[in-house]
């Protein structure tokens, strides 16, 4: 249910949110698009690839809807100011779940593992780009890009079903929408923080940097440990065989150390998940007397809006089973699509 502190907007004279079935007739288009041109152009050139993919496979069909259909783009999208206090916090919070996800991603990749006998983590080809300029591609096109598509409009379409369902419905989509299930938790959850903070502040800005601040320390973090890897070593293959290396280590440890090593990552995650529960308590306090609206739509109903959705979720379910038949050794020739995708 809605916080009896919201304004639901559904006079005639009120902005309207984007309908269900329009939205997800657009996610389902953006993924056929994503999956087909977006993968082509990326391994072509990756830089002018993720810019095509960002700017124009992602966010223009949904800010050509807004403008075709004549909606209020500032009160759909929530185009508010945010106070640099509530930055900082959102920034601090964005530093700490991305080690909380690390956490779970690797528990994730674990659990794959025993599943498919082997895991792939495609990692980024940003080492000939400068750090800079990889910041800004994959930091701040994401953050603008997709969530203007998902805490924009689709969470903002679901938002008269329930806040907290459409906060987590589109989360979900949002990871499924990276086609990595071997980080779809830790996108799950990362979507139902940024979710929460964009609610929560009225502003898709907070959004957007939270987005842009979390793409940055992966980037960041994803630099430092190149360097720290020998030149002539071939990154990739590095990384995928010292993580299967690495989960094979483990699971021949005997029981006893086997457990140590699960308590000593269970205890970096309970530290993590401590210190984001104390700065979500405080960016709360600093939110509570935030307004903010729920805007109607003309689709009363979640279905048959939703099922407007159907066609794009087979298709990333379609890039799912590849990726689980290639982790079985069942050779896809156009597999790396959805690998390389993020």
């Amino acid at each position: 249910m809605n916080s009896e502190n919201d304004i639901v907007k559904d006079n005639n004279n009120a902005a309207k949110a984007p309908g269900l079935a329009e939205t997800g007739l657009l996610f389902s288009v953006v993924s056929l698009v994503l999956i087909t041109l977006g993968s082509y152009v990326q391994n072509r050139d990756f830089s002018t690839g993720i810019l095509i993919t960002e700017f124009i496979i992602i966010m223009a069909p949904y800010l050509l809807m807004l403008l075709i259909r004549k909606y209020n783009a500032r009160e759909v999208l929530r185009l508010n100011r945010v106070s640099f206090l509530n930055l900082f916090i959102i920034f601090s919070m964005m530093a700490v779940s991305i080690w909380l996800v690390s956490v779970i991603n690797l528990f994730n990749l674990w659990l794959l593992k025993s599943v498919f006998g082997r895991v792939f983590v495609a990692q980024l080809p940003i080492s000939d780009t400068p750090l800079l300029v990889n910041i800004l591609l994959i930091g701040g096109t994401a953050g603008i890009c997709e969530e203007i598509m998902f805490r924009g409009i689709i969470q903002r379409s679901l938002e008269k079903f329930g806040v907290f369902f459409s906060i987590t419905l589109t989360a979900f989509l949002f990871g499924l929408f990276h086609m990595d299930f071997q980080k779809l938790i830790g996108t799950f959850l990362l979507g139902i923080l940024i979710g929460f903070i964009v609610y929560r502040t009225d502003s898709l800005f907070a959004g957007m940097f939270a987005h842009f601040a979390n793409n940055s320390f992966a980037v960041l973090v994803s630099h430092i440990s190149e360097k720290l890897i020998p030149s002539d070593a071939p990154a990739v293959a590095s990384d995928v065989e010292t993580l299967n290396d690495y989960f094979d280590i483990l699971e021949s440890m005997p029981a006893f150390q086997r457990i140590a090593a699960i308590l000593v990552w269970a205890a970096i995650a309970l530290f993590c998940a401590a210190a984001l529960a104390g700065l979500l308590w405080a960016f709360i306090r600093n939110t509570s007397e935030t307004g903010r609206t729920v805007l109607d739509s003309n689709s009363k109903k979640f279905f048959p809006g939703f099922l407007a959705f159907l066609p794009g979720l087979l298709i990333i379910a379609a890039a799912y089973i590849r990726i689980g038949l290639y982790l079985k050794g069942i050779p896809l020739d156009l597999l790396i699509f959805a690998l390389k995708l993020r």
